[in-house]
């Protein structure tokens, strides 16, 4: 009789409100509770079946306290959406199997990209040339800041999707990962958007730019950036994020763990039968810091980028408007490349004007859907059915590997939507490339006699002529390039 009227209740809710309605119906643990009211706080949890077992406790006979044990239950299923034990032990579903393989997949896939790609745009833009201009050098700290976060990225994937423990193995690993995690994507946004102001201002006032923005002030920016980030994040190392509850090591953290059980860990605490019980003041923390975060690493750039790339797209528009074949000086004035910093042609203007737009749009679309859910804003914790369950495995797995993704892709937007720095980085490659074909030349001719003859020299000297680019432009050889540096 309870199964016929559980059915037909069921089948109104998925007609009506599907997968957004639990039934409610209150019953022993052993049975299946669908809702259970504890400490005036109501807890979902997911039919006792032999879909959903129990969690995997931790080593030995560890059971929780029996008035935590229904907190437990809630806390661990929910949590498997956010890690591969939705597939290894709570489901035995394909839609389950495949947002888990695709983040198994593709978090060292990003990982891996975008570590190339943020190393080869420090070579490119750590030039001597390059180096000695402003935006170049907030390139240099942007790829920084992302190889940091990425490097991270691989104790999160260790962690969580090849269920190692690494970050739950000592407290020292779990706080150094998880600062990292907060403070390097903040530390790339607010970099990104003072960036783009430096752009805008080159635009506008050229001697107030090379006032404000000089070498050595823009490297103070940077400094102060990552000592403000820093200071921000510094509570990390004091805050009980680290601790066990429910048989198991947890490191907290607002990308991978909702608060419920953060809240159980301090109550046990208050009442004297926690364990790792050190400042009390977590929870009250992170219920305000998630909204700073949400400010420094979505708001600002959300709002800013758009503000500020807009007004340099106008001041754009308004100069082409005006321009009557007068020479323009370049929005991107990098010395030492093929085309003449005071030409300023069309076909330029449209590939600024699209890397900007690239930049903007990608940054919106990319880290949205991962800061609404470090700040609650999108819920993936609260799960009532499999399918929620699925769900929300789901839309984890898409904003996760946007989030990443958004620190892999810098290279991608900067170096090979402008033509400027496109040009550069085959300049890089041709100069290495020449590089080594001089030095495996020049072995040769050693191996073939200790003194060089006049063919020799007429083959070593064929490997420094310069090597032209496609479009007419002249990379430096390498003799002038080793000139220019001593």
């Amino acid at each position: 009789m309870v199964l016929v009227f559980w059915t037909s209740i069921r089948k109104q809710c998925l007609l009506t409100l599907p997968l957004l309605l639990c039934v409610s119906y209150h019953g022993n643990v052993e049975s299946a509770v669908y809702w259970e009211e504890t400490n005036n706080v109501t807890y979902c949890t997911l039919p006792r079946d032999k879909t959903l077992p129990d969690p995997d406790w931790g080593p030995g006979n560890c059971t929780p306290k029996p008035e935590d044990y229904l907190n437990c239950v809630y806390y661990w299923t929910n949590a498997s959406a956010t890690t591969a034990t939705i597939r290894t032990h709570y489901l035995n579903r394909t839609d389950a199997a495949y947002s888990d393989y695709v983040i198994y997949v593709g978090r060292p896939l990003i990982y891996c990209i975008g570590l190339v790609c943020n190393i080869l745009s420090i070579c490119v833009f750590s030039q001597k040339q390059l180096r000695q201009v402003a935006t170049c050098q907030f390139m240099i700290a942007i790829a920084v800041f992302d190889i940091l976060t990425i490097l991270n990225g691989f104790f999160y994937w260790i962690e969580y999707e090849l269920l190692v423990p690494v970050m739950t193995a000592h407290v020292a690993l779990c706080k150094i990962s998880v600062f990292t995690v907060y403070c390097g994507p903040q530390m790339s946004a607010i970099t990104l958007t003072l960036m783009s102001a430096e752009r805008l201002m080159r635009k506008l006032n050229t001697a107030a730019h090379e006032r404000w923005f000089s070498i050595k002030r823009t490297r103070l920016y940077i400094v102060v950036i990552v000592l403000a980030m820093v200071l921000l994040n510094i509570y990390t190392f004091v805050s009980d994020i680290f601790f066990e509850e429910c048989c198991k090591n947890v490191c907290w953290n607002i990308y991978h763990d909702g608060t419920d059980m953060l809240e159980l860990h301090e109550k046990n605490c208050r009442k004297g039968v926690g364990n790792n019980c050190g400042n009390m003041g977590a929870l009250a923390f992170y219920t305000v810091y998630k909204w700073v975060a949400l400010s420094i690493y979505w708001i600002l750039p959300f709002v800013g980028l758009p503000v500020i790339n807009g007004w340099l797209l106008y001041e754009i528009w308004k100069e082409r408007r005006r321009r009557n074949n007068q020479e323009c000086r370049s929005i991107i004035p990098i010395p030492d490349l093929s085309v003449n910093g005071s030409e300023y042609d069309e076909d330029r203007d449209k590939e600024i004007t699209k890397m900007l737009i690239l930049v903007t749009l990608s940054y919106w679309v990319m880290t949205t859907g991962c800061n609404f859910m470090q700040a609650g804003i999108i819920d993936v914790y609260h799960a009532c059915t499999p399918d929620e369950l699925v769900r929300n495995s789901t839309i984890y797995t898409i904003f996760m590997l946007l989030f990443y993704l958004n620190h892999a892709s810098n290279f991608f937007l900067y170096c090979i939507s402008a033509k400027p720095y496109r040009d550069e980085v085959k300049c890089m490659f041709a100069r290495g490339y020449r590089a080594m074909s001089f030095k495996r030349n020049k072995n040769e001719t050693k191996i073939q006699s200790c003194s060089y003859n006049a063919e020799n020299d007429k083959r070593v000297n064929l490997a420094r002529v310069s090597l032209y680019m496609s479009d007419g432009s002249r990379c430096n050889s390498i003799g002038s390039l080793s000139n220019s540096t001593t």
